[in-house]
């Protein structure tokens, strides 16, 4: 378990950390990511959208546009390098809700939602971190039903539900897998009938992939 831990702890990292990455060999050495990978890590991925239709295509650019366009309100803090990650964590949270929605209230919006949620800066191989994301989510949606995130959240509450069903089989709690991972075909099940044609393809991705994150 300890061996999947250190994986889940260095995957996950990686991912929030691809955008502080300098050098153009780090940058090669990094897989080619899909369309999921940008919506639910984050748009600064490295990812071939020439193999995706003109119509999607031409989405993601302005998805990438939205992200980069991005710039939040909330208060960097001075000092502490732990709280400077936790800061970065939220901002990438943040820019995620903005660049998936299309809405121009999303960016107040999104900023409210990270200072709830309070998300880990490291999920560390464990469950807790990816359900209680996919738990408020799943919340947060039945609160705000016609809200600038309603389409992408069940994507994200998905893969956030199969990231802890795969924790949840690494700490041999099969109940808890079992339950986790219902819980990702129901809210997958939602993604697919998304009136969003990025959702729709990317939780088309999502459930032909059915693993939390990219194999290196």
């Amino acid at each position: 378990m300890r061996a999947r831990q250190q994986w889940w702890s260095i995957a996950v990292a990686g991912f929030l950390a691809t955008s502080a990455l300098a050098s153009a060999e780090s940058q090669n050495a990094l897989p080619t990511y899909s369309l999921l990978d940008v919506m639910v890590w984050g748009a600064d991925l490295r990812m071939d959208a020439t193999t995706y239709a003109p119509d999607v295509k031409a989405q993601i650019e302005e998805l990438r546009q939205r992200s980069e366009a991005y710039r939040s309100k909330r208060v960097k803090p001075p000092g502490s390098s732990e709280l400077g990650m936790v800061y970065n964590a939220q901002v990438r949270y943040e820019r995620r809700l903005v660049a998936a929605s299309t809405s121009p209230g999303a960016n107040a919006l999104a900023l409210a939602y990270v200072t709830e949620l309070q998300p880990c800066y490291e999920w560390e191989g464990f469950s807790d971190c990816p359900e209680r994301e996919a738990t408020f989510a799943a919340k947060y949606l039945t609160s705000h039903p016609a809200g600038p995130f309603s389409q992408y959240l069940p994507l994200l509450e998905a893969h956030r539900w199969l990231c802890a069903a795969e924790a949840y089989e690494s700490e041999k709690a099969p109940t808890e897998a079992t339950r986790t991972r219902q819980a990702y075909e129901q809210a997958l099940s939602t993604a697919r009938r998304s009136s969003s044609l990025l959702i729709r393809t990317a939780a088309g991705e999502l459930g032909a992939r059915a693993r939390c994150l990219v194999e290196r």
